[in-house]
């Protein structure tokens, strides 16, 4: 289609005028075919003046684009298709539409365009108009490539941080202490910096849960990763249950027990009834392949700092 010459000037001299008209008739017919599909319905009650807006300035570039010559155009549908992946990632963000009516969504675009694209050509060449429509087919499809592409790239990037969170918490999982584990060891050997980890649990949880309900433990669970985000412990695990763990990386151990007295203090600050135990070790390169010795001699250290405080309270 593009082996033989035409006039790009004329062409968009006589056309663009036209294409820039049907523009408003294009966004209508879209949204005229999302009405008729109740998956859409929050879509265009809520968000659809704003997706009007991108979308005019999206298909005002694509009219211009028309008539640029071979090269330049290649390069605009290059640029489309990252333009509309990012689009897909942001419309994922924002918007929760069925992912089995995407297809729907898309399939709407692009027929609503070309539909107003061969009226605006009808009375021109055959020549001409299979040019023009060529053109406008491979900017569709490019588009709805990368915005296909965006969507889909971002829904599993947020599938997978659902599967590697703990839902009460937003902490990570203990599934995903493993990988991480690696990862923060490689980068600890070769920054040269020390890794420690600490493993702490609440003292007599069993009895808030027991006595005040366990949405008074949810609330404890939560308070507990809300203040290490304030202090910036951000490889923070949810083991089950009381037990959390936090890879610390540059700070030693006697580091990482001020950190986590300063998060015991703000804790009791919030509910002075509730005290933590905990114990800090730091891992050394045969971490990864003796991790079990690791959060055994943590878990073993925590006991300990249980059992002190208890036999404390005891003698007072």
């Amino acid at each position: 289609m593009e082996n033989f010459q035409l006039d790009l000037r004329a062409l968009k001299k006589n056309l663009l005028p036209e294409f820039m008209k049907s523009i408003p008739a294009m966004i209508h017919t879209h949204k005229e075919h999302l009405r008729k599909n109740e998956d859409f319905h929050t879509f265009l009650n809520g968000f659809v003046e704003q997706y009007e807006k991108v979308l005019e300035k999206f298909l005002r570039g694509i009219v211009h684009a028309i008539f640029l010559e071979k090269e330049r155009f290649e390069s605009f549908l290059k640029q489309g298709e990252q333009k509309a992946f990012s689009s897909g990632i942001h419309f994922l963000r924002h918007q929760r539409i069925p992912h089995q009516a995407l297809a729907c969504f898309t399939t709407s675009i692009s027929e609503s365009v070309l539909l107003e694209a061969k009226k605006a050509t009808l009375n021109e060449p055959l020549v001409i108009q299979l040019f023009m429509l060529d053109r406008w087919n491979r900017i569709s499809h490019r588009a709805v490539t990368g915005f296909l592409s965006g969507f889909s790239s971002q829904q599993f990037k947020d599938l997978k941080e659902i599967s590697i969170r703990d839902p009460l918490t937003n902490l990570y999982n203990r599934r995903y202490f493993y990988d991480c584990l690696e990862k923060e060891l490689t980068k600890a050997h070769r920054l040269k910096l020390p890794l420690t980890l600490v493993m702490f649990d609440i003292n007599n949880f069993k009895c808030i849960n027991d006595e005040l309900g366990h949405h008074a433990g949810d609330e404890i669970l939560q308070q507990i990763a809300e203040l290490s985000k304030r202090l910036k412990l951000f490889s923070g695990f949810r083991f089950g249950g009381d037990e959390f763990v936090f890879l610390l990386p540059g700070i030693t151990e006697d580091e990482a027990y001020i950190l986590i007295e300063k998060l015991e203090s703000q804790l009791i600050v919030w509910n002075e009834s509730i005290s933590l135990a905990y114990g800090a070790i730091e891992l050394l390169a045969d971490a990864c392949e003796n991790i079990d010795y690791y959060l055994q001699l943590a878990d073993e250290r925590m006991y300990t700092n249980k059992r002190a405080r208890s036999e404390k309270k005891s003698f007072i």
